[in-house]
């Protein structure tokens, strides 16, 4: 299946986006929608079931931009435990996941040391799932690249968050001509601007209000092993437990009343959701 994800993404996925961006969102979002709840409902029985992971390995970020919360309240340079990560995929190993891994959260994951061992051992423990290196690129090089890919790391998906990126652009896009397929190279200009769960204020910025909420199939995982709600909440407000306590499974099965309500019935209950949707009390 794996074999059939890549190559999907290579020969048709690829091409799409760089016709229409637009387009390549859109797919992703029919695909979360029909074919996603499909899948989940026969392997998991349930059809909110997450189908991407998202691992703080580490916390740091070089970038201030002003859409994102770490502008005004940077994190300290924290490299996730080895414990906490071993245990996060050991968990993941166990329900068979073959989704998406990611390895960041709001950080630069370049900036982690660790990093290329610890794709090592996803890739290794993990070797059905798609493993993607969410970067801004700043750090990339490609030796990088290809040490990353060595390690397992299948795709690159590289924002550049430059006002004017064509010098970032060029550069990276020599990386790109040896890696090819495996990166994904945008702009900030290419991609959807979010509140963050009001985290930041993009009244600026032209944006579409968001219909329903574009990150409740993803589980996040941040540093010390809490389960956030979502990969908006900055602030980590909305712990739903701690791997190290609880079974992510179970954990994730302890809140499935939210996800039902707000994909189902458009019920929206806390406010860092209606504030990222934009609603109104």
């Amino acid at each position: 299946m794996k074999k059939i994800k890549i190559l999907l993404d290579k020969y048709i996925l690829t091409q799409i986006e760089k016709i229409s961006p637009k387009t390549y969102r859109q797919f992703f979002e029919i695909y979360k929608k029909v074919y996603s709840p499909f899948i989940n409902r026969i392997k998991y029985h349930d059809k909110y079931f997450f189908n991407i992971v998202g691992i703080e390995t580490s916390t740091y970020c070089n970038r201030k931009c002003d859409y994102c919360p770490n502008k005004d309240n940077e994190t300290p340079k924290y490299i996730i435990d080895d414990v906490i990560f071993k245990e996060a995929i050991k968990q993941l190993k166990q329900i068979k996941f073959n989704g998406i891994l990611q390895y960041n959260l709001y950080n630069e994951p370049l900036f982690n040391d660790k990093l290329i061992d610890e794709v090592k051992y996803a890739s290794n423990e993990l070797k059905n799932a798609i493993h993607i290196l969410v970067t801004n690129g700043d750090l990339l090089t490609i030796e990088k690249a290809e040490k990353l890919i060595d390690a397992g790391i299948d795709k690159f998906v590289v924002t550049i968050h430059d006002k004017n990126p064509e010098r970032a652009y060029e550069r990276l896009s020599k990386v790109k001509d040896v890696i090819k397929d495996k990166m994904r190279l945008q702009t900030i200009y290419d991609l959807p601007i979010q509140n963050r769960g009001g985290a930041v204020d993009i009244d600026k910025y032209e944006h579409q209000k968001l219909k329903v909420c574009p990150n409740i199939l993803s589980l996040t995982i941040s540093i010390n092993g809490d389960v956030l709600l979502c990969c908006n909440d900055y602030y980590k407000k909305h712990v739903m437990g701690n791997i190290m306590e609880k079974n992510i499974v179970d954990i994730w099965k302890s809140y499935s009343n939210l996800r039902e309500e707000l994909l189902d019935k458009n019920i929206v209950r806390l406010d860092i959701c209606k504030k990222c949707l934009e609603i109104e009390d």
